[in-house]
């Protein structure tokens, strides 16, 4: 039995891993996707792992003169008293008891190695406490996770490639999952029809970004999204970081009940049909599963522990709104905001397949549009980073030409530019827009604005 103060290790288990190595050294590569030097407690066998990897690194064969040649040569060999490389390697030859078992022995190295792992980090979380500022509790907790969350996934990482195969079954389940579906949609309806039909809906593990200059209208399209599931009674959340969750309240009434934005603002002003849509509303909205958090300058990781939480509880949850990308915050601190936005950029990829449910986030522009003739965006104007165009999956430009153009004919029409689709067609859909509801809806198929193939082109 383990002494209480003793760390939770196998040196048996190492010495039968690194013995087998020399006797069969096509195991190397089973054991090296499994395990790494920091695996192994004892000092002497981190040396023997490492006089290994080099070996082979070079080509070179191993065996017990190879070896103590290999370990004689490493720097480290000084820090270790009372080791004699050569008498060591030999007993690790002649003690293995045979290959047969190696797989079970490697597992032992690697549950010792992820206890040890989870008493270091368990330490580090208790020193995390004890340091922490009594107003700090909500950072520290935050970091706790993470630190386990880090913890997990080192310990949980694919161990490598996937026999093709092993595949067939999800792939085919997906498939088969489309084809009785009603209509062409794969993913999650976005509420637009031409969108739809362009990206199959929202895709689970997809980072959809909705860019636009000031005022565009970017919240008011995400939030049109987000009021088609709560229609569909489809769990999502929105991180709001700018507007608060009374805002978003009262936009989330206007464009679901179609009562004037101004007008529930004021409370002056309503009709007796005005009173039931929100009654309506109301009730729609508390019956559905959405979420707002309207915390400010959230991280990723802050995202990401949030996010877990919301789909364990709710197993269904189907989209992440994120309200806007450059009021995140970095995890780590760094002058630079061209590398911050890179880092916020693959995080919100990696929130998104990790949680597996699209990610629409949200991003400003640059003033580059503004300089333009017909002011349109294109992706080389996506603020502070190129790396956004890089990880979305989507990119979309909010765009209203009456926002230069007061006396515009077709004054209410918005485009959006699928600018970039990782899995399909790029496009332009033509929706219209509503300053009363501050809603975006689908044109009328009648409408003539959907017979005009030139309005979206610029002049």
């Amino acid at each position: 039995m383990r002494k209480e103060n003793d760390l939770p290790s196998s040196i048996e288990a190492e010495k039968a891993v690194l013995g087998s190595i020399i006797l069969e050294p096509t195991l190397w590569d089973s054991l090296s996707v499994e395990v790494d030097e920091s695996d192994f407690i004892a000092n002497e066998h981190k040396l023997i792992f490492r006089g290994i990897k080099k070996l082979i690194d070079l080509g070179s064969e191993i065996d017990t003169v190879t070896l103590i040649e290999s370990l004689s040569n490493d720097s480290d060999l000084s820090s270790l008293s009372n080791f004699d490389r050569v008498s060591y390697v030999k007993n690790l030859v002649s003690e293995t008891p045979g290959t047969a078992n190696f797989i079970n022995y490697t597992n032992i190295i690697k549950q010792s190695s992820s206890l040890r792992k989870l008493i270091s980090t368990a330490a580090d979380i208790s020193s995390l406490a004890k340091e922490a500022d009594t107003f700090e509790s909500e950072s520290a907790l935050s970091e706790a996770e993470d630190k386990l969350i880090k913890l997990r996934d080192s310990i949980q990482r694919s161990s490598g490639p996937i026999l093709a195969k092993d595949l067939i079954k999800p792939v085919y389940d997906k498939i088969d999952e489309t084809i009785r579906s009603d209509g062409d949609l794969v993913g999650i309806s976005t509420g637009f029809r031409d969108l739809d039909k362009i990206t199959m809906g929202l895709q689970q593990g997809d980072l959809f970004v909705i860019a636009g200059r000031p005022s565009m209208g970017k919240t008011a399209f995400a939030l049109s999204i987000a009021g088609q599931l709560v229609n569909d009674g489809i769990p999502s959340v929105l991180f709001s970081l700018e507007m608060s969750a009374r805002s978003i309240m009262y936009r989330m009434i206007s464009l679901l009940g179609k009562i004037e934005l101004k007008k529930l603002f004021e409370a002056k002003n309503l009709s007796e049909n005005d009173f039931n849509e929100i009654e309506n509303t109301l009730s729609l909205l508390s019956r559905s599963k959405f979420f707002i958090d309207d915390t400010s300058s959230l991280s990723p990781s802050e995202i990401l522990s949030r996010s877990r939480k919301l789909k364990r509880e709710n197993p269904d949850l189907g989209l992440i709104i994120i309200d806007y990308m450059q009021l995140m915050r970095a995890d780590t601190k760094n002058d630079n905001r061209v590398s911050e936005m890179s880092e916020i950029s693959r995080s919100l990829k990696a929130l998104a397949k990790e949680i597996d449910v699209p990610v629409i986030a949200l991003s400003q522009l640059n003033r580059a549009p503004e300089t333009r003739t017909g002011k349109r965006p294109v992706l080389a104007d996506l603020k502070d980073s190129g790396a956004i165009e890089q990880d979305a999956d989507i990119v979309t430009f909010v765009f209203r030409a009456e926002k230069y153009e007061q006396d515009l004919e077709n004054k209410g029409l918005a485009i959006i530019d699928v600018a970039k689709h990782r899995n399909g067609p790029t496009d332009t859909v033509k929706l219209h827009f509503s300053d009363k509801y501050t809603k975006f809806q689908d044109l009328a198929l009648d409408d003539p604005a959907l017979r005009n193939p030139d309005f979206s082109e610029e002049d």
